[in-house]
């Protein structure tokens, strides 16, 4: 019979060793930009039943360029995330040239773009991007936070 305090020091140790497997690493992105630099959104035609149905889009080329230099031979995923604001939902859909995977972002959520063994000093790309909203985007100039975390297995 395992003793009460023995297995409290378990249950956190597990607990703990959880925590730290699932805390993800965010990697520096600063060489990565947009083409153009400033996107205009367009209003979408109204469309009952769609999603995004007279909302607004924008395309636009991402080179991307992650610094993984700290991490060269560690398996991992790497996932992009959009983190959420207080304006309207974004929706960024993406193909790829080069070593990420192509996929599909909602605003609030991350997406896996890379899984396997880190290959070298940097993970570079370029990616053709569609960005929706809904018809409640009420700025005239929005930054979209991007960024891209690994978790190391």
């Amino acid at each position: 019979m395992i003793q009460p305090k023995l297995l409290a020091a378990m249950l956190l140790l597990g607990f703990m060793t959880s925590m730290a497997c699932a805390n993800p690493h965010r990697l520096n992105d600063s060489l990565s930009h947009t083409v153009p630099p400033n996107v205009q959104m367009q209003w979408l035609p109204i469309r009952s039943g769609q999603p995004f149905a007279g909302g607004m889009e924008a395309w636009l080329r991402v080179n991307i360029r992650i610094d993984t230099r700290d991490w060269i031979g560690r398996t991992g995923r790497i996932y992009m995330v959009l983190e959420r604001d207080q304006t309207s939902t974004i929706e960024a859909v993406w193909t790829t040239h080069g070593r990420l995977q192509a996929g599909r972002l909602i605003s609030g959520e991350r997406t896996l773009v890379f899984a396997g063994a880190i290959p070298g000093n940097t993970l570079e790309d370029q990616w053709q991007v569609r960005l929706r909203s809904n018809a409640d985007w009420l700025s005239n100039s929005r930054r979209l936070n991007f960024h891209f975390e690994l978790d190391v297995d």
